[in-house]
């Protein structure tokens, strides 16, 4: 599918091509995938764009965004040195000046299972994901109070998959890192996000496919077009994850600083996609594709109740048994039942139950009421916003849930 990304970002999302003029951006891992796409959807912006690559593609990326009209520079970068990153910082500076916007794109991703995992492996790719964001940040920071504004833009993804455990513990480090540095940045004008595209069709996704898709029973074709929204055919092209990027820096960095969110909520409120409300049933979507739908999303609840189980764990001794009551109270089941119930469902150890859609919605009502009750303990406003934005991105999952199982 060829996509015009100019006129996506300028007709269909009505954003100014100068929105950016002027301004730097900063995109590492910008040699190819998301990374290459993000950046010159800044450059189709005004935007001078900083590509931070440690391979030679960045300079090809640098002459597609020249050709197509776009202000780029590359910059040989491996995001997990640290002499690599201050070098970064030094020559954005001497090319273009101060950084406004930070992209944290760069990763390295390999397929492999603990037990065959080799400490090396582990190693580099905590350096390069986390360590790397953690460098970036710390890098750029000063200029970025100095002048007491900008946005940093960390991507993050939350879905556990096997044989990813190294690639997925770093990504959720990074949101925990993430949320902790906007809370430091609070009282400033920087805003910190970690952004999870989606299920986007990358050269990453590609590499581990063959491998990954048979640990998901899937074959390669049906995870390569598995679709986590009715507006897809399959995977989320990467301009529209890179299109998501620009408008969530120019419209709801604000809303979004220190909340996760991910690509397909920030296109529809873009109107990119179609909004839940407004979806309709695909009828020509194969049982295959919605039964592989259906354990994605499983695969999501069973992280959702992870970290329930977590936050629960940190309430006082005291409220922890009142807080597990209500759980049970209102889902229907113990949070532990649930934990198990829902991992027997995804080894496909139990089949989903005919009153499946009953205990989804169960469950809902209690991720609807989290807020309100909430309220009762609490009237700090940054507090009950992280909480209201946290259920209602559950109460969204267990839905989607509902609507594809009924």
């Amino acid at each position: 599918m060829i996509i015009d990304l100019h006129s996506l970002l300028t007709n269909t999302m009505n954003l100014n091509p100068q929105t950016f003029s002027n301004q730097v951006i900063v995109v590492t891992g910008a040699g190819r995938g998301i990374g290459h796409q993000t950046a010159r959807a800044f450059a189709h912006l005004g935007a001078k764009v900083v590509l931070a690559e440690l391979s030679e593609q960045g300079l090809h990326a640098q002459n597609t965004i020249q050709a197509e009209g776009g202000i780029a520079h590359f910059v040989k970068t491996d995001v997990s040195s640290q002499v690599s990153v201050e070098q970064l910082v030094e020559q954005t500076n001497e090319t273009y000046g101060p950084v406004d916007v930070l992209v944290n794109n760069a990763i390295t991703i390999q397929q492999v299972k603990v037990i065959d995992m080799s400490t090396e492996t582990w190693d580099h790719t905590i350096a390069v994901n986390l360590r790397g964001t953690f460098l970036t940040c710390r890098a750029f920071l000063p200029e970025m109070l100095e002048r007491d504004c900008g946005v940093i833009l960390n991507m993050i993804s939350t879905d556990a998959m096997p044989g990813l455990s190294a690639y997925i513990a770093s990504k959720q480090a990074i949101t925990g890192f993430t949320q902790s540095l906007a809370l430091e940045l609070v009282q400033t004008g920087i805003k910190a996000i970690p952004f999870g595209p989606g299920m986007v069709d990358t050269p990453g996704i590609r590499s581990i496919a063959s491998d990954l898709a048979p640990l998901l029973d899937l074959t390669t074709e049906q995870f390569l077009t598995l679709s986590l929204h009715a507006d897809y055919d399959g995977l989320m092209p990467p301009e529209h994850a890179a299109a998501a990027a620009v408008y969530l820096t120019v419209h709801l960095a604000e809303e979004f600083n220190g909340q996760v969110v991910n690509g397909y909520e920030v296109l529809e409120r873009a109107g990119v996609l179609k909004t839940r409300e407004s979806l309709q049933p695909d009828p020509d979507i194969t049982k295959k594709h919605r039964q592989a739908d259906i354990k994605i999303l499983f695969q999501q609840l069973s992280q959702i109740l992870i970290e329930t189980e977590a936050e629960f764990n940190k309430l006082p001794i005291f409220a922890r048994p009142l807080a597990r009551n209500g759980f049970k109270n209102k889902s229907g089941m113990s949070l532990t039942d649930w934990q198990r119930f829902t991992a027997n469902l995804i080894s496909g150890e139990s089949a989903i139950p005919e009153n499946m859609p009953r205990r989804l919605e169960a469950l809902a009502t209690y991720f609807s009421e989290v807020p309100m009750e909430t309220a009762r303990f609490t009237k700090d406003e940054a507090t009950l916003k992280t909480v209201t934005k946290t259920a209602h991105s559950r109460l969204n999952i267990v839905q989607d849930l509902v609507s594809r199982i009924t």
